[in-house]
This record gives structure tokens, C-alpha cells and sequence, in this order.
């Protein structure tokens, strides 16, 4: 198991989360992240979220810092940022992906502007983060109730 695949099992056992690991599914760029998404069954909100720029793009530390949100932090009572520690951890993850990887999320969770989202889920709030290289792609994903 891959280093990422440990972070992401150890992040699952603390929150509600849905992931996947795998090769890149086949498929245009533009449709990549909704056959990645589709490994794990989603998305199940009402809205497209893959249409109409839904998901945002991240750079490599913007994601590390979203997936570290999707994986240590109460959605419901969000307070800003995870912490350095988990954010360096998943970061190290990332590294798993190539220089030129694409990284998605519904929202920025913190780094800017007010807190806002586009859901994935049919859930009160959910939160993650796909990624992809030429090869290897994931998913992490995170329902949560208040």
C-alpha cells in the first residue's frame, strides 16, 4: 500500500468518508473527475457538480490543506484549518502524483474568500478532494450531518 492509500484509510477511520485509489480511468480531461468520482458511486446531490465549473482547481498545496479539512475536521463546526502537521502529511501523500497532477474540490475550505461550497453529496455538508496524473488518480470524499 502506497503512502496515500495509508492516508487516506487512517483519514476514513475518523470521518465519514468514501475513497479510492486505482489507475486514471480512461476517458477525455474533461471527463475524468466524474469517472473518477463514479468509482466510489457519486456524486448523489441533485446538481450537477461537474457541470458549470462546480469543482474548483487546486494547486498541490491547496489540495493537501482540503484533504486535511476532508479528513481531521467536524464540516459542521469548520473553524479554518486543519493542522500543519496533518496538512504536511497529506501533502507528503501527494507526492504519489506526478508534477503535472490536476486537483479538484467543491470549495477552498479556508484558503480564501468565505466559506462556500458546491455539494457532491446529498448531505448537509461534504467536502474532498479527486486528483489525477497520467496514471494514477483518487478520490476522498467526506458526508457530514449537523
Amino acid at each position: 500500500m502506497n503512502d496515500l492509500e495509508k492516508l487516506l484509510e487512517r483519514f476514513a477511520r475518523s470521518s465519514n468518508a468514501r475513497w479510492w485509489v486505482g489507475e486514471r480511468p480512461e476517458g477525455r480531461d474533461g471527463q475524468v473527475s466524474r469517472l473518477i468520482a463514479d468509482r466510489i458511486d457519486y456524486p448523489t446531490s441533485k446538481a450537477d457538480p461537474f457541470k458549470d465549473y462546480g469543482l474548483v482547481r487546486l494547486d498541490r498545496n491547496q489540495a493537501a490543506h482540503v484533504l486535511a479539512v476532508a479528513g481531521t475536521m467536524s464540516l459542521a463546526h469548520f473553524s479554518g484549518s486543519a493542522s500543519k502537521g496533518q496538512i504536511e502529511n497529506a501533502s507528503e501523500a501527494l507526492k504519489l502524483l506526478d508534477g503535472d497532477a490536476v486537483f479538484l474540490s467543491n470549495g477552498f475550505w479556508g484558503l480564501r474568500g468565505p466559506l462556500s461550497w458546491t455539494p457532491l453529496t446529498d448531505a448537509t455538508f461534504d467536502c474532498g478532494v479527486i486528483g489525477y496524473d497520467a496514471a494514477s488518480a483518487f478520490i476522498f470524499w467526506v458526508e457530514e450531518e449537523d
